[in-house]
């Protein structure tokens, strides 16, 4: 793959474009509108990117950094759904909803660290699965995915407890990251994530505190006795 007759930083961008999954294979000529019309951004951690209900005229390549999706309920509390690090695609698939208000954004956009993005139109990707079809299969692929995941999720949120959510959350973070780890997001927003109240989630690592099975405060955990934790997760 060669980048010929590009300025330096256009070449970089166009170069983690092209070896990303949805990309790959592709000419590079067919990628060049993407970044000609495109322009490099940077986030400080806790700056919002996209708003909820926004027009979703942009879609990003996530550089460096993490990118977390949130909505506020009814409740008023703060729901994470998801984090994203880099290299990744951000918000591609939303690029082909339907004008009107039920093409919104449906989620904001946060950095979580620091970041650094190159933003690209919407016009631009649709012109582009138009040229080449395998671009537009590759992102109904990962379109599809994501739905099999939500439905997953929604199941796993409709038959478990509380102890079953907390205690299965736990263990995928043990699982990434050893004994010694770290909450992505406060408390009261991992309980909304989980569909629990807060108070039940304080109750809960209380108990598990006093039984021994993790050590820690806050967001900063140690996972004591693992096994235990598959017991509480119905595993």
């Amino acid at each position: 793959m060669t980048f010929l007759k590009f300025p330096h930083m256009q070449t970089a961008h166009l170069r983690r474009l092209a070896e990303h999954p949805v990309f790959q294979d592709v000419d590079v000529h067919a990628l060049l509108p993407l970044l000609e019309n495109g322009a490099p951004r940077r986030l400080m951690a806790g700056e919002v990117l996209c708003h909820e209900q926004a027009e979703p005229d942009f879609w990003w390549l996530l550089e460096a950094g993490q990118l977390e999706s949130l909505k506020h309920g009814a409740d008023g509390e703060e729901r994470i759904f998801w984090l994203v690090s880099a290299p990744e695609l951000i918000a591609e698939v939303l690029m082909f909803l339907p004008a009107g208000p039920d093409g919104r954004m449906p989620v904001s956009l946060r950095a979580r660290t620091d970041c650094r993005l190159f933003q690209m139109r919407r016009q631009d990707l649709t012109e582009l699965c138009a040229r080449v079809p395998q671009v537009a299969l590759r992102l109904l692929e990962r379109a599809s995915q994501r739905l099999c995941r939500r439905v997953s999720e929604v199941e796993w949120l409709a038959r478990t407890s509380a102890a079953e959510r907390l205690a299965g959350y736990f263990l995928r973070l043990y699982r990434h990251r050893g004994h010694a780890i770290e909450f992505p997001m406060q408390q009261r927003q991992l309980a909304a994530t989980l569909g629990i109240r807060a108070e039940t989630l304080n109750r809960l690592l209380a108990d598990w505190l006093r039984m021994g099975v993790i050590k820690g405060r806050r967001r900063s955990w140690e996972i004591l006795a693992p096994q235990k934790l598959e017991q509480l997760a119905g595993a």
